[in-house]
């Protein structure tokens, strides 16, 4: 007898068709000309769901990359990129804030950043965790947490348009019969808990407001003799009474 088939993992396949789900009718309201995919992950979760008709897949490794480069060193003008998609790069990255600081960079003003990332407060996040401190060689993700994400964003001038929780769990307890009774604590159990999410950040720029110039002049605020310097007084009377007592 041959061997076995390896077990698929049904449970990210369907993790993965929730996250897809959820994506799709945010990715359909944006518009632009460019769009920036983080690996091939991110191209199979905007499929034909993304409006915009230019997409450069980037990535490390892969044969079906367009672009084969370095996140934290993206070979991309500033202010060209309308949406940058990144499906679990921060967490497997080892400096993720020159990764933000790149799709900032990139971004032209009022351009989107989407990040997925998994929860880690999750059940599988804390198995991450303790595979971590167990030193196990498989374990090398850093699940960051969405409010990590939002300071990050924050000191990047972004503005968090939405934020989306990607949970199996949710949609058992929706479906199930208590779940009127029980609707407010579902949502806060599933809110904290989620498996994945979804933050929405848009780039916002401040924008400098012309001060028209005025061609009056300017009435002086002060004679001249009380603006003058106490000490130039100061040294005219002293050089007047040397004077006086010369005499």
């Amino acid at each position: 007898m041959g061997p076995s088939p390896e077990p698929t993992d049904n449970l990210s396949v369907k993790r993965e068709k929730l996250i897809a789900n959820r994506l799709a009718p945010q990715l359909a309201q944006i518009f632009g000309y460019h769009a920036l995919l983080y690996s091939s992950k991110a191209a199979e979760l905007a499929q034909s769901n993304l409006l915009i008709k230019h997409k450069v897949v980037i990535g490390k490794e892969h044969d079906e990359l367009d672009v084969k480069c370095r996140f934290e060193e993206l070979p991309f003008a500033s202010d060209c990129i309308d949406l940058a998609l990144l499906p679990n790069i921060l967490q497997n990255s080892e400096n993720p804030h020159q990764i933000l600081r790149e799709v900032e960079r990139v971004l032209i003003p009022e351009g989107i950043a989407i990040i997925i990332g998994r929860n880690p407060f999750s059940w599988p996040g804390l198995i991450s965790y303790y595979k971590r401190w167990r030193n196990y060689p498989e374990a090398k993700q850093r699940d960051i947490s969405r409010r990590r994400l939002n300071d990050w964003f924050n000191l990047l001038g972004f503005e968090m348009d939405q934020e989306i929780n990607i949970s199996a769990t949710n949609q058992r307890i929706q479906n199930g019969k208590f779940y009127n009774w029980l609707k407010s604590v579902a949502n806060v159990f599933c809110n904290c808990f989620c498996s994945y999410y979804i933050i929405i950040a848009r780039k916002k720029v401040s924008t400098l407001t012309p001060i028209r110039p005025s061609w009056r002049r300017n009435k002086q605020l002060v004679p001249s003799r009380v603006a003058e310097p106490s000490v130039r007084n100061q040294v005219e009377n002293w050089f007047e009474q040397l004077f006086k007592e010369s005499k």
